[in-house]
């Protein structure tokens, strides 16, 4: 215990390492997203041009480019697959753990910073973010680091702190756009202004003008590049579409009421997350006696309250709060073990996930059994019957008065839980996807195009950009120079799926729990 406590920080990493690239290269990249964003870092490394992202050779608005370069240098590492698109994302899951245990050790004290990374680790949709070939660990990580050294710098008024909370929020801008600038230019004012400390002397300490410049000359040379070699269309597209309309309209059909990303951050955060309610309100009750506590407060109201006034809503949106809110509930539960709050108030919170955890498994068997390509591997459900089991424990060392063993149970239970998700259930999962029985029956050198509209996953799988054809008639033209050629599509065109009836269907697989059927043709 001495070695790791000496050397707690190494130790933290490591075990973070380990949890956060757990199985990654188990099971291929199929989801939307991780594909499209995958596929473009692939497309940057085959042509040469860091400059300008493109999927399938189109060119693509979603998001600036670090985290592209990231899965490059994976690529490099690792070659193109899996592994070399996640492993940066799970180094950053790391990184971020590391930096909230630094941020809450420096302070408060290491038990707490200890709880709230074990918190972090053992929720199961927070560590699958950091699993994924998305934008969203590297910005996660440069949140908590920037908002961090904006604590610290409050706290101490070290030019050190100003240096790293604005080159953290310019790469957080390369990253994911403006939304790394905005969010901690809201959260930290109101935390001012409820520490009655809102005045020029303060906001003078965090320089403001100085720090907006050193994100534009950080952030700024790529975005006006890229403006002046798409002729602004990539500017357009990524301000206008990705960021205004988002926030103002419900896009992709990702949207909800209002209570929405609360419910998100409960769900993101289990098993602890059942104590949310109490953990901000006792952060509110103490936040004259624990200026982390309170600051860590504003930034998960702020976080939460921007996505759920956002009209698109997603799960990892609010996923920027994590690591705060994991604070709160550690703080809270320290104090339970030290006897200033009564065990008491945590009864119904540990019945309430008893039953939560209990239905997971249910509903998990009857999700499996409902998708045609799942039934045969429904029993995987069965997996998660170690939450209920963990909840019993939790349950029973509660009614004994052994608080550390509740802890322990609960953890435990999450944690194995999310390594056999990784380690087995995904990758039986993803063994039915599309792109996977493809490959089990195409060649990757084989001529394949695609027909109005194909699943994303393909180009990133294939190693390969697909030539997209618009008419029937351009695919019988190119059928004539090339012979054998297969085409893949996943049209819901009723017009379009009766013209291709003229060619031999090999493949008919539905997506993973999305509406849309990929059909594969060989023209011959």
């Amino acid at each position: 215990m001495e070695i790791i406590k000496k050397y707690d920080y190494m130790t933290l990493f490591i075990v973070g390492l380990v949890i956060c690239t757990s199985c990654i290269n188990l099971y291929p990249i199929y989801i939307l997203d991780e594909a499209r964003n995958a596929e473009a870092a692939r497309e940057m490394l085959a042509s040469g041009n860091f400059l300008v992202p493109f999927f399938n050779g189109e060119l693509r608005t979603d998001k600036p480019p670090l985290h592209y370069y990231f899965m490059a240098a994976g690529y490099q590492l690792f070659g193109v697959n899996a592994l070399g698109a996640r492993f940066f994302s799970g180094f950053f899951g790391a990184l971020t753990l590391l930096v909230t245990y630094w941020g809450i050790k420096k302070s408060s004290e290491a038990l707490t910073a200890g709880i709230t990374v074990v918190i972090l680790l053992s929720a199961i949709f927070f560590i699958n973010e950091f699993h994924l070939a998305v934008p969203d660990p590297y910005l996660i990580f440069f949140f908590t680091l920037a908002l961090f050294s904006g604590f610290n710098l409050y706290k101490t008024g070290k030019l050190t702190w100003f240096f790293i909370m604005y080159v953290s929020m310019g790469l957080g801008v390369l990253t994911k756009g403006p939304i790394a600038i905005v969010l901690p230019g809201i959260t930290i004012p109101v935390f001012l202004l409820l520490k009655n400390d809102l005045n020029w002397k303060t906001i003078r300490r965090f320089k403001p003008i100085l720090g907006l410049i050193t994100v534009l000359l950080i952030a700024m040379p790529w975005y006006y590049l890229v403006h002046l070699e798409t002729d602004g269309v990539w500017t357009e597209g990524f301000f206008l579409e990705h960021n205004l309309s988002r926030f103002g309209a419900e896009k992709e059909g990702h949207g909800g009421p209002f209570f929405v990303t609360p419910f998100f951050v409960i769900l993101g955060l289990l098993p602890f997350s059942v104590f949310v309610f109490q953990s901000f309100t006792y952060a509110w009750r103490t936040r004259k006696a624990n200026d982390l506590g309170l600051f860590s407060w504003v930034v998960a109201i702020v976080t939460i309250l921007f996505f759920s006034i956002s009209r698109t809503k997603l799960p990892n949106y609010p996923m920027l709060c994590y690591p705060f809110v994991g604070y709160l509930i550690a703080y809270y539960l320290q104090n339970i073990y030290h006897g200033k709050i009564s065990s008491k108030s945590i009864a119904w919170s540990l019945y309430g996930l008893l039953f939560l955890s209990s239905v997971l498994p249910i509903a998990g068997y009857l999700a499996l059994s409902i998708e045609k390509q799942f039934f045969e591997i429904r029993h995987l459900a069965l997996l998660l019957l170690f939450l209920p089991l963990a909840s019993i424990l939790g349950v029973y060392f509660y009614r004994q008065g052994k608080q550390k063993g509740t802890f322990v149970a609960m953890a435990g239970g999450w944690l194995l839980t999310g390594f056999l998700l990784f380690g087995v259930i995904f990758p039986q999962l993803t063994k039915r996807s599309p792109v996977s029985l493809a490959l089990e029956q195409i060649d990757t050198q084989d001529r394949i195009v695609a027909y109005k509209r194909f699943d994303s996953a393909f180009p990133i799988n294939f190693k390969r950009t697909f030539r997209v054809f618009q008419s029937l008639e351009d695919v019988k033209g190119y059928k004539k120079d090339y012979p054998k050629t297969y085409i893949i599509t996943n049209t819901r065109d009723k017009e379009d799926l009766k013209l291709l009836e003229e060619f031999e269907l090999i493949l008919q697989q539905k997506a993973l729990f999305e509406n849309h059927v990929t059909r594969i043709y060989l023209v011959k």
